[in-house]
């Protein structure tokens, strides 16, 4: 029998068929996996669950489409990193991890999507050193219940940190594409499919030849997009455009997910949107690292832009205040500019709603499921966060404009509930317990165990995890050395370091 849950009595904010949204008191009834109904007044029967809505916002949960969710034990670490220091100590930690490790880490990192109300995640997964790694965190984000494109990546990979930083000569041995070929036969994974199969490299890294053939294959094995990290600055002096690399190879498509872009211009802009391809935009981290002001919002670029967190080891995982802290520096940018050309102008620039969309609609349309996902429409996927709207921080805002309350004036805390895929994942404002299998099924499996694990179990591992990653960190990395040995790799002009 298809399970029936109806949300009583909410302000719904729907989407029109020009992403303006239109706040709707009225209910919602999902069954199984998919919105079926919106309207006042629907009738309660006794197979339904109900959820009392009156007074909070039923909004279209989060996506969040650029993330190294495997992170979370490396909280603390990069408060006051650039990304030269964050790419030895966060991105290159991954060479510390075991497995084990990167499940706990993973499923942490991914709950605490979930909990601040992301049901779909693009995950760009630097943590591939063994067919292992790859397969446990596959496993945990099935457990952990989200919607996520897990983007299976080649990277570079430490070889010795000792007696100085160096890397693998080869970024593809036979393992890892022959990993990503197993996975891409058993996908998708998780219930109804919700993990699907996406493929991550930095594309200016990669010589051409390999690029253009490593695409051809990760499309042909049905990849549902491929991302690749756009990051030009002066700290990776040698490093081309990824938008460039791919226009020259005739790479880039509708399934392209670029990250960051802060210093694309005109004409690559421009190369985006005609190739259908799209952007993520991760404001608190590239404000930090040094990669310059987001871009999201700027009018040439606006249409294909998504929002991301990037590392919950250096911000919340908390989507809105991405688009808070997106909306107020390019409204700043904008008024700067214009300060300096000493003229003015009446309107505010980029509003609420477009800063909402770029973390709901707009971020399925960046990775091709704007179909399913985004927005509350019957027959799409039940994800859904509900905030209340009478807390201190949310009172009168919530009825008067919900999405600015969501935007402007909400935090995790206000968040009530959350569903994925019809599925109840936190309730309450706690999170529900998680099933985890004991191994990796794939579409056409069941799993042979399962565990079902609370939150409490699960920070328990992941600071047993954390305290010996840092021993193993203290005993093997200099981070002198390692600085210096990313210098040589991707500099090549050292006196520009200071």
């Amino acid at each position: 029998m298809v399970t029936q849950l109806l949300l009583k009595s909410g302000t719904l904010l729907v989407h029109d068929e020009k992403n303006r949204v239109a706040p709707l008191r009225a209910d919602l009834l999902i069954e199984g996996d998919r919105i079926s109904r919106i309207s006042a007044g629907i009738e309660i029967s006794k197979s339904m669950k109900v959820i009392d809505c009156d007074g909070k916002i039923i909004s279209p949960g989060f996506v969040d489409t650029h993330h190294h969710v495997w992170q979370s034990q490396q909280k603390g670490l990069h408060a006051d990193q650039i990304l030269l220091d964050y790419y030895h100590s966060g991105n290159l930690a991954s060479s510390h991890y075991t497995p084990e490790d990167v499940f706990w880490g993973q499923l942490s990192g991914l709950l605490e999507a979930v909990d601040a109300g992301t049901t779909t995640i693009v995950d760009h997964a630097h943590l591939n050193y063994s067919s292992d790694h790859s397969r446990e965190a596959i496993r945990a984000t099935v457990a952990s219940g989200i919607r996520s494109v897990f983007c299976y990546c080649a990277h570079p990979r430490v070889a010795t940190w000792q007696p100085e930083l160096a890397f693998e000569k080869e970024w593809f041995p036979d393992w890892v594409m022959a990993t990503f070929r197993q996975l891409a036969t058993m996908q998708p994974f998780g219930l109804n499919g919700r993990v699907r199969l996406g493929f991550a490299i930095d594309a200016a890294l990669v010589p051409p030849s390999v690029l253009k053939s490593v695409f051809h294959e990760v499309r042909a094995l049905g990849a549902q997009l491929i991302t690749s990290h756009e990051t030009r600055l002066r700290m990776l002096d040698n490093m081309p455009s990824a938008v460039k690399v791919m226009m020259d190879n005739d790479l880039l498509g509708p399934d392209i997910l670029l990250s960051h872009a802060n210093h694309t211009d005109a004409h690559e802009r421009s190369c985006i949107q005609n190739s259908g391809a799209h952007i993520s935009s991760t404001p608190a981290t590239e404000m930090q690292m040094g990669h310059g002001d987001p871009i999201a919002l700027q009018p040439d670029i606006f249409a294909s832009s998504s929002l991301g967190i990037d590392c919950h080891t250096v911000c919340s995982s908390f989507l809105p205040s991405q688009m808070v802290t997106l909306l107020h520096t390019t409204r700043s940018r904008r008024y700067v500019d214009l300060i300096e050309k000493n003229e003015w102008d009446a309107s505010v620039g980029p509003t609420v709603e477009d800063a909402f969309n770029l973390g709901t609609i707009l971020g399925a349309k960046a990775i091709g499921l704007q179909d399913e996902i985004g927005s509350l429409k019957v027959g799409k996927k039940a994800d859904i966060v509900i905030f209340e709207g009478r807390t201190p921080s949310m009172l009168s805002v919530s009825e008067r404009h919900p999405v600015a309350g969501i935007v402007l004036h909400s935090s995790v805390r206000d968040i009530s509930t959350v569903i994925v895929d019809g599925v109840i994942t936190k309730r309450n404002y706690s999170l529900s317990p998680v099933v985890s299998p004991s191994e990796l099924y794939g579409k056409d499996s069941t799993p042979q165990k399962e565990d079902t694990l609370t939150w409490e179990q699960i920070a328990t591992e992941v600071e047993r995890s954390r305290e010996r990653l840092q021993r193993t960190i203290e005993e093997t990395v200099n981070p002198d050395t390692a600085r210096d040995g990313l210098i040589r790799s991707f500099l090549e002009d050292i006196s520009r370091i200071r």
